[in-house]
């Protein structure tokens, strides 16, 4: 019953707005075109996904924050992962096949997003997101984050936060950019070129970039496992010696743009990670196993985007979307291919009226998934490995599925003195599983232009996992409610001071294993504070900080594993801890200029203690925190106009710490060093 009248107050929203914006239009019609639909100010922080229009951060209803270009130039940041982890509240916790993203405590909980509206993650499983190499910043123009729920504007999996990677144009970039990469010890290179043109009325961007690196040399030792007829190789036979070789990275994107009117954009990337995994042996206390695996396979998207103003005060937009994920899994030598298609297509009305004290914005999606090969794993693939007298093979099956969403949503924003109130609502009506309601509410205060003080409640929710969703019955959806309290100060263009806490609830949340275990429903709350500031002493000079502390209670996470066959499934079940990943997180960064055309950059991080837990094990070992230093030198216009260079260096003496992987710890970031030139024509 809820839901319904929430939904029948939806479109009386929608309509009431709608013809109630067109009588005061009439009435109050400014002179010239003053829809505060767009936010113009290219020089200053341009937030897009807070209210689904372009508006500054300090005002936006929501605690954002925007990486532009320049920024992740000078730190010498070259994957989204490096990115993030100088920013409050992330956590990139380091894996074997690749980097996994904690938010506020919460592992794989952001939306990532490409080009404002194109998800880049899988429905399969929530660990699989293009955070490291598989996603090139050579065309990216800025980085936008949202640490909050935004489920009412964005849909399913906007839990605890999004980040959306903003593509350069040609309005960006008229001419030609290329860049050359060369770094050790992994024998590292990369290239890329980026073309623009602005035409005036239209404008076209093309980016086209490689690399290859040698990112695993662990040693392997079981180099063969899948037999014939069903059984797997003799245990004395699975044993040799193999390393994962090198990893490669293709990727091209590009927009074409006309007026205002149409974008149409798109992107292609392929790539090939190999890594070692590592596990425990029943035969010997004194070695792990470790086996070969590689992730491969293209993903991208074509993207279509039209838009028209109604009147003064009013337009629409239509955007649109085909994406897939052709994802290839090699597990010692056997393949798996796993394919995902989605088509997504959504209308938006907005609408000012109040003479631009209110803004509305409200529209209609329809999203369509399909997925082909998804593995649901029945038995636990590294207790295969590791027992002498298995012969059989671990099961598991591929499935296809799909599902249709239906989403109406709306978002109001009003202006009231020194006050912005925003209120949300959305509906999403699956075919496969529950429905869900997301709704959000805030206030923004700025009694001074220096202070500004935001109250925010949101909720959110995330769609199943294909172990979630074909394990048996229909799950229930992981839902989560937030609220934020934010406090701002800016004395001046040169220094500024925020501090945010959150309390965040959980409910039918699930922990994850890649072979086959999920942990039962549970509840968490997560509460903790974010502290950031920045201050420039000197005008050669800038310093910024940021400080994360956060906390967890709930019950343990219960895993239920099946124990053997006799011969159907007996299952046995096992109690851990949730696992927020560390406590406190602590970055200090600094840039110096000690000449108009020298930055000298330098990034101090901390992140204490973490957890390996190991179900299958019955172990849980806890790993020391670790400090990370990393530098950037660049020199712009060296020798010739135009050509820049950069020396990157990362964690610069601390390469003996030991983090969490996912059966056994693992090797901490590795010193890297490298040298980059870039030439502007």
């Amino acid at each position: 019953m809820i839901r319904k009248l929430a939904r029948i107050l939806l479109w009386m929203l929608a309509a009431l707005l709608g013809s109630g914006a067109s009588l005061m239009a009439e009435s109050h019609r400014p002179a010239e075109n003053d829809t505060v639909l767009m936010f113009v100010g290219e020089d200053m922080e341009v937030l897009s996904i807070a209210s689904r229009r372009q508006e500054g951060v300090w005002q936006a209803p929501a605690v954002g924050r925007v990486i532009p270009r320049k920024e992740l130039w000078k730190q010498g940041v070259k994957t989204l992962s490096q990115a993030l982890k100088m920013e409050p509240g992330f956590y990139m916790a380091q894996k074997e096949w690749g980097s996994e993203a904690y938010l506020r405590g919460i592992p794989d909980s952001a939306l990532l997003l490409y080009d404002n509206l194109v998800p880049m993650g899988s429905d399969v499983t929530k660990t699989l997101q293009p955070l490291d190499y598989e996603l090139s910043l050579a065309p990216v123009k800025r980085v936008e984050i949202v640490r909050g729920p935004g489920s009412v504007l964005w849909g399913p999996d906007a839990f605890a936060g999004i980040v959306n990677v903003v593509p350069m144009t040609g309005k960006d970039l008229d001419g030609a950019e290329t860049g050359a990469l060369y770094g050790g010890p992994e024998d590292h290179g990369a290239l890329y070129v980026n073309m623009g043109k602005d035409g005036g009325e239209w404008d076209g961007f093309l980016s086209m970039s490689g690399r290859t690196i040698a990112e695993d040399d662990t040693p392997c030792n079981i180099v063969r496992f899948w037999g014939e007829g069903g059984r797997a190789y003799p245990y004395e036979e699975r044993f040799g010696a193999e390393q994962p070789g090198r990893s490669h990275y293709l990727e091209a994107s590009g927009n074409f743009s006309f007026r205002d009117w149409f974008t149409l954009s798109g992107l292609i990337s392929d790539y090939k990670r190999p890594y070692a995994m590592s596990g425990p042996d029943e035969s010997s206390r004194e070695r792990d196993l470790t086996w070969p695996e590689s992730r491969s396979g293209p993903f991208g998207f074509i993207k279509l985007e039209a838009k028209r103003d109604l009147d003064a005060v009013s337009g629409v937009r239509f955007a649109g979307y085909y994406n897939w994920l052709n994802l290839e899994y090699e597990i010692i030598d056997r393949r798996l291919d796993q394919r995902e298609n989605r088509f997504y297509g959504e209308l938006i009305y907005d609408r000012s009226f109040f003479a631009g004290k209110g803004v509305f914005t409200g529209g209609a999606a329809y999203r369509k998934t399909d997925v082909t090969n998804a593995p649901v794993w029945k038995s636990y693939f590294p207790d295969y490995v590791a027992q002498e007298k298995t012969t059989f093979l671990p099961l598991y099956t591929l499935e296809d599925y799909d599902d249709r969403l239906w989403s109406l949503f709306g978002q109001y924003t009003h202006s009231i003195g020194d006050f912005d109130f925003s209120v949300g609502l959305r509906n999403d009506d699956h075919r496969r599983y529950a429905d869900a309601l997301s709704y959000n509410a805030g206030v923004v205060w700025s009694p001074w232009p220096a202070w500004m003080f935001k109250a925010l409640y949101g909720t959110a929710y995330r769609t199943p996992s294909a172990r979630q969703l074909l394990g048996g019955d229909t799950p229930d959806l992981e839902e989560i409610e937030t609220l934020n309290l934010q406090a701002g100060w800016k004395p001046s263009p040169r220094a500024e001071v925020n501090v945010c806490g959150f309390v965040s609830k959980i409910e039918n949340h699930f922990m994850e294993d890649p072979y086959a275990g999920l942990s039962q429903p549970n509840h968490q709350k997560l509460y903790g504070v974010e502290l950031n500031g920045r201050f420039s002493p000197l005008k050669v000079l800038d310093l910024s900080a940021n400080l994360t502390l956060l906390n967890n209670s709930g019950p343990d996470e219960t895993y239920r594993y099946i124990q053997y066959w006799d011969p159907d499934p007996h299952y046995e079940e096992l109690n851990f801890p949730y696992d927020p990943g560390p406590k406190r997180l602590f970055n200090l960064t600094g840039t110096w200029r000690p000449h108009e055309r020298v930055s000298i950059f330098a990034r101090l991080g901390y992140h204490s203690a973490t957890r390996l837990m190991y179900p299958r094990a019955d172990t849980v070992q806890c790993l020391d925190g670790a400090w990370v230093l990393d530098m950037a030198a660049t020199v712009r216009d060296m020798i010739f106009p135009g050509v820049d260079l950069q020396i990157a260096v990362r964690n610069l003496g601390n390469t003996h710490y030991r983090t969490a992987g996912t059966y056994s710890t693992i090797s901490g970031e590795p010193f890297t060093a490298e040298v980059m030139l870039r030439k502007r024509w």
